[in-house]
């Protein structure tokens, strides 16, 4: 992979994904103080409120937020077609989703229909302005039909993922609407894997080698695995919905044998690195396959034993491997590059515009140093053992947890920040040099 893949020119401005980037962070001090709030009774069940509101604040405000920027980002560098209208509308997505996550956490803390019926049109109307935008970007793509098969894929497991839970939060905040729980799972899974897994899978062929100068996916895997993961993932699901477990067997393992072979393959290219000292994004992204593999052995173990499967640590442990050790790390180590990497790359367009010398922007690893990196990675691993602790002791491990969480993501805001800070002194000064008439060469 190489940046001569990427159609830089279609690259958006750098505050339609930072918006969503420096938003994010936040929703896990929301999430820690949320679990701080309701105590042991956190990790008693899957159901418990405080659960699924912290869920929600983790997919919806952490996830959701920087999957949503990122895309933004990605549809255009990787397919060569800009959203129209990409600023208004991503700050128009980026707010709703924001106040429509905080209202659908309360909901599940109150019981509230009213925080319920305004969490279902926000973020219905949050993910109608990014869907829309985003198909109408692909629509105008002219290049890279591979990445515009993967991001289709999640956008549709995108979709499915909405309605379900529209569905079911019509059904937890009014009484008069049944509460189809049956459900609960498949919507669980389209959000996970539908959207969240296809998407990062088909970035990951393109930042993984670029950021961590590996060699690239072999060519059967970035053609193919996408298209296999929906159609385990629709198996599983028509299994589930009709009653026929043979189906939801053969879909499932379809599904899990496709992302044990990502991950595998993912550590395997990262020993092949051209740079064999690792930095911080690697470290995420390993513990984010090895979080995977641990999940997959798991609901493997599981399939053979029900009552492991019946019991509430199971589904907690499933999910918080593949949400916060799968999902949240991947994501955390991809921005690590991805906003340095735009950074630069904004400021070397305006230094190239000016006609000044490109010494005047900071190197690339300088913007978020990795020693800052480092001290964030620590911290998460630290929480996701302290999440792993309290689905078997909760009250050992939760006020630890409440603490955890919130530093990790306070020091990634920082460190995000700080490249936000660098930015902003760097095009003053590429702005004094230009009115200064210091122009040089590039």
């Amino acid at each position: 992979m190489s940046q001569s893949k990427l159609i830089l020119s279609q690259t958006p401005a750098l505050s339609v994904p930072l918006r969503f980037f420096l938003t994010a962070p936040l929703f896990g001090v929301a999430a820690a103080m949320a679990a701080l709030l309701q105590g042991d009774d956190l990790f008693s069940s899957r159901w418990s409120p405080g659960m699924l509101a912290c869920t929600h604040l983790l997919v919806l405000g952490y996830l959701g937020m920087v999957m949503q920027g990122a895309l933004l980002q990605v549809v255009s560098v990787l397919t060569g077609g800009r959203p129209p209208h990409v600023r208004r509308l991503g700050a128009l997505a980026q707010a709703a989703l924001t106040l429509g996550t905080l209202s659908l956490a309360t909901g599940f803390l109150t019981a509230s229909p009213l925080a319920m019926g305004g969490a279902a049109l926000l973020l219905g109307l949050s993910f109608a302005v990014f869907i829309g935008a985003v198909i109408a970007g692909l629509l105008r793509s002219r290049a890279r039909r591979d990445a515009g098969l993967g991001i289709s894929l999640a956008l549709a497991g995108l979709v499915i993922t909405v309605g379900l839970g529209a569905w079911l939060a019509m059904g937890y905040g009014w009484e008069g609407i049944a509460l189809p729980r049956h459900l609960t799972d498949v919507h669980l899974a389209w959000g996970l894997l539908g959207w969240g897994g296809i998407l990062l899978v088909t970035v990951a062929y393109e930042v993984v080698p670029m950021f961590q100068l590996t060699p690239v996916y072999p060519a059967l895997m970035t053609r193919c695995l996408s298209s296999v993961l929906m159609a385990g993932l629709i198996l599983w699901s028509g299994g589930g919905l009709f009653d026929a477990p043979g189906l939801s067997a053969v879909g499932g393992s379809l599904s899990a044998a496709g992302l044990a072979a990502f991950a595998m393959l993912t550590l395997w290219l990262q020993t092949k690195r051209k740079k064999k000292q690792p930095d911080a994004t690697v470290w995420f992204w390993r513990c984010a396959m090895s979080a995977l593999l641990a999940a997959v052995l798991i609901w493997a173990v599981a399939a053979f034993v029900p009552a492991w499967r019946g019991s509430p640590a199971y589904g907690l442990l499933l999910g918080l491997l593949v949400i916060y050790g799968f999902l949240v790390s991947v994501v955390n180590g991809m921005l690590y590059k991805i906003l340095p990497f735009l950074t630069w790359l904004h400021l070397s367009i305006e230094v190239t515009e000016h006609k000044l010398s490109r010494r005047l922007v900071p190197n690339v690893k300088k913007i978020i140093p990795d020693e800052k990196a480092r001290v964030q990675f620590w911290l998460h691993m630290l929480t996701l053992l302290l999440m792993a602790g309290c689905t078997w002791r909760p009250a050992w491990f939760l006020t630890p947890l409440a603490l955890a969480l919130p530093a990790s993501n306070i020091v990634l805001w920082l460190n995000l920040y700080g490249a936000v800070r660098l930015f902003r002194k760097t095009r003053a000064g590429i702005a004094a040099a230009s009115s200064g008439g210091k122009t040089e060469t590039t």
